[in-house]
């Protein structure tokens, strides 16, 4: 790397803080919308948008689904465990800036509907209180969980970073580590 490429990277790097994963954390604890990618029979993507809740801090870092067991995202998780997920976190006021976001990768696994962490992850909001409700007057019986359990690396766009660095550096990307405690178990 020359002279002017370091210079470059360090002037860069003041405009961008890396995130903590408390700080991630966090902000997917605000949301409950993500998209969720399985792998369907075909070997080809699926991504659905679903509503989330996540584990409490005392559990292994986990989120969950709620689904119909027929529907096609529980059938591939069924037959391939490999998941994807991607969380938009939307900017208040830049809005012509493309949102920060959190993604990874993971293990899914179907999970009954009466798993305790899994019906706690949902008890957190009225919004998710309210989806549980619906899916057991609607779904009944076929309702079920999927418990998504991320690799050890979150992968984030934009944040920790200013306007300014988001201006100078659109490659805003960091890698986050799940503490090893909060990993499944």
């Amino acid at each position: 790397m020359s002279v002017s490429e370091v210079s470059a990277q360090q002037e860069l790097s003041k405009d961008t803080t890396k995130p903590s994963f408390e700080i991630v954390e966090t902000e997917v604890r605000r949301r409950t919308f993500g998209v969720l990618s399985t792998v369907s029979r075909d070997h080809r993507p699926h991504s659905t948008g679903v509503v989330y809740g996540v584990s409490s801090r005392k559990r292994p870092f986990s989120l969950y689904v709620t689904t119909n067991r027929d529907n096609k995202k529980a059938r591939n998780v069924t037959r391939n465990p490999n998941v994807s997920f991607t969380i938009p976190i939307p900017r208040r006021f830049l809005r012509f800036l493309p949102p920060n976001c959190v993604q990874f990768q993971g293990r899914a696994e179907i999970v009954s509907f009466k798993d305790e962490d899994a019906r706690d992850a949902f008890s957190r909001s009225l919004v998710l209180r309210r989806i549980l409700k619906l899916e057991e007057e609607h779904v009944g019986s076929k309702a079920i969980f999927i418990r998504i359990r991320p690799d050890s690396t979150i992968h984030t766009y934009g944040m920790g970073s200013s306007l300014v660095g988001l201006l100078r550096n659109i490659r805003a990307q960091s890698r986050v580590e799940i503490p090893s405690s909060r990993l499944s178990e």
